[in-house]
């Protein structure tokens, strides 16, 4: 993000965007923002083979104080709309709330 982007472009879609091409480009199978549980989580990442999911939800902080208050509000999100739910097969299920600020991610893990 450093490099190449600017900050003044950045809405909460962007960095939704922006971790799906990454995974993507990574070879990862990526949902973004398919029905799971009682909502939609940003980005999740199957790992069939390994039987490992990864489900990420992003927050965009209105300032650098508001991060860690963001993580915490991304991790009940997954929690209360119960997007591990109907997850079957996958030994591992990975939960992580980040939030951005600027040029700044915070990241917590379930």
């Amino acid at each position: 993000m450093w490099y190449t982007i600017s900050y003044n472009d950045y809405h909460d879609d962007y960095y939704h965007a922006f971790f799906a091409g990454i995974f993507t480009g990574r070879g990862y199978h990526v949902e973004s923002n398919k029905e799971k549980g009682l909502g939609r989580p940003d980005i999740l990442l199957k790992d069939k083979r390994n039987r490992r999911a990864i489900i990420i939800e992003a927050k965009k902080s209105k300032k650098e104080a508001d991060m860690d208050t963001d993580c915490n509000a991304a991790i009940r999100q997954i929690i209360t709309k119960k997007y591990a739910e109907g997850l079957y097969g996958y030994t591992q299920v990975c939960c992580y709330g980040i939030s951005f600020f600027q040029k700044q991610a915070k990241v917590k893990k379930l």
